[in-house]
């Protein structure tokens, strides 16, 4: 699966803008993932209240299982920092 990064996430992966993963089974199992190569800093910040959300295939987790939302080997997975504005 293809996962990319996009704005002030990219300051936790070294400004990495995507990477390819293989034999992730869901969200949660993506985060340990991501945690154990970029550093726990990184894995607290994408569990952290209101710092990040996740889409897959284009769709919100909130609505298709949360961190256990299913990942397949054909899935585009983005990570959005959250936008304040108004």
């Amino acid at each position: 699966m293809t996962v990319v990064f996009y704005g002030n996430v990219q300051e936790y992966t070294f400004e990495q803008k995507s990477l390819e993963a293989e034999g992730v089974a869901c969200v949660r199992t993506l985060i340990d993932l991501l945690g154990e190569r970029f550093g726990a800093p990184f894995k607290e910040f994408l569990l952290g209240d209101g710092t990040c959300f996740f889409l897959v295939n284009g769709n919100g987790i909130m609505t298709t299982g949360g961190l256990a939302t299913p990942l397949h080997a054909d899935d585009t997975v983005e990570v959005l920092p959250f936008v304040d504005g108004g």
